[in-house]
C-alpha cells in the first residue's frame, strides 16, 4: 500500500476511534444537541451577514459634540418634547418633558436601506419555498444527513457573494442560501422525535433559538472583521466554518446516528388530507406568523425607530441590534427547561403548557409593542420595552414549536415544514408591511406599525387558544410502522449503543 494512502487510512481510523470515545464519554445526545446549537448560529450568521457587511463601514464616527448637533437638529425629542411649563433647567438637573404635538416625521430610505431589503427579501423567500419540501426529503434520505448538508449549503454558498457583490448573483446566491437554512427546520424537528426523549423534547427545540444568537455574534464579531479585513473575509470565513463544521457533523453524529436511525414509511403513508384538515396543525403554523411578524416589527423597525426618533447614537444602536438576542437565546432555553419540568411533573397537562407558552410569546410582546408607540419622551423606556419584547419571544420554540412535534411525532418534521412556510409567508408580509409603514406612504406613523403588531399576535395566539393542542392526533398512527416509543422504555435496547 502507498504510503500516503496507508496514512490516510490511519487517520481516518483515529478518527473514528475519537467519535466513539466522544460518543462515549459525553453521550449522543449531548453532542448531537450541542451539533444542532452551533447549526443554527452559523445559519443565523449567514441571515445577517449581508447587514454587517453593507453596514459595518458605512456609518460615519461621531465626536459627542457632532452627535450632540445630529440629536439636537434631527430628533424626536429635541424637536417636539418641550418641558413643562414652570420647570426652571437652572434649578435641577433632571428637566421633565412631555410631548406638545403627535408628529410626522418622514423617515428617508437610504440606498443601502433599499439595497438591504432586498437582500433580506431574497434569503426570506429561500426560507419560504424549502421547508415543506426538505420535510419529504428528510424522510426520504434522513434527517442526520438533510440537517448537516442544510447548514453546510447555507453556509459554503457564501463563498460566492464576493464575486456577485450586489448584482443579479448576488440575489440568486442568497435565495440560495435562504433554501438551505429552511431545509434546516423540518430536519432539526425529526431529529428531535427521532433520537430525543419526549421529556427533554422542549429544551432541545428551545435550541433552534441560537440563530438569535447568530445574530449577535456577526453583529459583533463580523463588524469588526469586516472593518479590519474588508466585507470579503466575512464570507470566506463563513465559508471554512461552515465546512469545518459539517466534517465534524459527518464524522461525529451522522455516521453515528443514521445507520441506527428507526426505519420508517413516512415518505408513502403521510396522510396529506387528515394533516391539512388538522386544526392543531394550523394552530401551530398560524401562531409561528405572528411570532415572526414580531421578529420583523422588532428587527427591522424598533432598532430604527429608536435611532432616527429619539437621537440613539450609532454605538448603542448597534448593542440594542446585537445584545438583546444574547437574552432572547438565554431566555428560550430557560423557557424549554421549565416546561419540560412542568409536563414531567404533571402540574398540568401538554397541551395546557404549551397554551401558556404560547400565551407568554404572544400576549406580553403585543401589550410592550402597543406602549412602544406612546412612551412619550423618555429614550429608555422604549429601548427597555424593545429589550423586554425581544426576551418573551423567546417563549415560542417552548410553545409552538413544541406543540408541532406533540401532535405528530411520526410526521413531527411535515407539520414543522408547514408551519415554517405559513410563518415565512407572515414574515415576507410583516417586511413589506414595517418598510412601508416606516418609508412609505405611511411615514413616521410608528403607531400604526406597532399597532398592527400587537393585532396580529394576539389575533394568532387566540386562534392558538382555541384551536392549539399537545395531545397525540388520530391521524398521527396512520402510519404502517410504529415509531419507537421513548418515553415508555427507560433506555431503549435498539438504541443503546448508540445514543448512551
Amino acid at each position: 500500500m502507498a504510503p500516503g494512502l496507508h496514512t490516510l487510512k490511519r487517520g481516518s481510523v483515529q478518527l473514528q476511534r475519537a467519535a466513539r470515545v466522544v460518543n462515549d464519554q459525553i453521550g449522543s445526545r449531548q453532542v448531537l444537541a450541542a451539533f444542532v446549537l452551533t447549526g443554527f448560529v452559523l445559519c443565523g450568521i449567514v441571515e445577517q451577514s449581508a447587514s454587517v457587511a453593507l453596514r459595518a463601514n458605512s456609518t460615519s464616527n461621531y465626536s459627542a459634540a457632532e452627535f450632540a448637533e445630529y440629536v439636537e437638529n434631527t430628533s424626536y425629542i429635541t424637536r417636539y418634547c418641550q418641558p413643562l411649563e414652570g420647570s426652571n433647567d437652572t434649578e435641577s438637573t433632571y428637566t421633565i418633558r412631555v410631548v406638545k404635538s403627535i408628529p410626522h416625521i418622514e423617515i428617508p430610505m437610504t440606498r443601502t436601506d433599499e439595497t438591504e431589503g432586498v437582500l433580506r427579501q431574497a434569503f426570506m423567500w429561500g426560507t419560504l419555498v424549502s421547508p415543506l419540501a426538505a420535510s419529504r426529503i428528510a424522510a426520504r434520505v434522513g434527517a442526520e444527513r438533510l440537517y448537516g448538508v442544510g447548514v453546510l449549503g447555507t453556509g459554503v454558498v457564501a463563498v460566492l457573494v464576493p464575486a456577485s457583490w450586489l448584482t443579479a448573483g448576488h440575489v440568486c446566491v442568497r435565495i440560495v442560501q435562504g433554501i438551505f437554512m429552511g431545509a434546516t427546520w423540518p430536519a432539526a424537528h425529526m431529529l428531535a422525535v427521532t433520537w430525543i426523549k419526549p421529556k427533554n423534547i422542549s429544551a432541545f427545540i428551545s435550541l433552534y433559538s441560537a440563530v438569535n444568537l447568530g445574530y449577535s455574534v456577526v453583529g459583533i464579531l463580523g463588524t469588526l472583521l469586516v472593518r479590519k479585513l474588508g466585507r470579503d473575509w466575512l464570507s470566506y470565513v463563513i465559508s471554512v466554518v461552515a465546512g469545518i463544521w459539517y466534517f465534524l457533523w459527518w464524522r461525529f453524529v451522522e455516521e453515528s446516528l443514521h445507520p441506527n436511525r428507526p426505519k420508517r414509511d413516512e415518505h408513502r403513508n403521510l396522510p396529506w388530507r387528515k394533516l391539512l384538515a388538522s386544526k392543531p396543525a394550523w394552530a401551530c403554523g398560524v401562531a409561528v406568523i405572528g411570532s415572526q411578524w414580531a421578529d420583523a416589527t422588532l428587527m427591522l423597525g424598533v432598532t430604527k425607530y429608536l435611532k432616527l426618533v429619539y437621537g440613539f447614537s450609532i454605538e448603542y444602536e448597534d448593542i440594542l441590534q446585537s445584545m438583546p438576542h444574547i437574552g432572547h437565546f438565554f431566555a428560550a432555553i430557560t423557557f424549554g427547561i421549565v416546561v419540560d419540568h412542568v409536563r414531567e411533573s404533571g402540574i398540568v397537562s401538554t397541551t395546557t403548557a404549551r397554551k401558556l407558552f404560547v400565551y407568554m410569546s404572544h400576549f406580553p410582546p403585543a401589550a410592550l409593542m402597543f406602549i412602544l408607540g406612546y412612551t412619550g419622551c423618555d429614550p429608555a423606556a422604549p429601548a427597555a420595552l424593545y429589550v423586554a419584547a425581544l426576551v418573551m419571544i423567546g417563549a415560542t420554540p417552548a410553545g409552538v414549536f413544541s406543540s408541532a412535534a406533540d401532535i405528530a411525532p411520526n410526521y413531527a418534521g411535515t407539520v414543522f415544514g408547514l408551519c415554517q412556510t405559513v410563518g415565512a409567508a407572515g414574515l415576507l408580509a410583516a417586511n413589506y408591511a414595517v418598510s412601508e409603514g416606516l418609508h412609505g406612504s405611511f411615514a413616521g406613523w410608528w403607531r400604526l406599525v406597532f399597532g398592527a403588531s400587537t393585532a396580529i399576535l394576539l389575533s394568532t395566539s387566540i386562534f392558538f387558544m382555541i384551536c392549539g393542542s399537545g395531545s397525540v392526533q388520530d391521524w398521527n398512527e396512520s402510519q404502517k410502522e410504529i415509531c419507537i416509543e421513548l418515553e415508555d422504555v427507560e433506555e431503549p435496547s435498539r438504541l443503546e449503543s448508540v445514543l448512551e
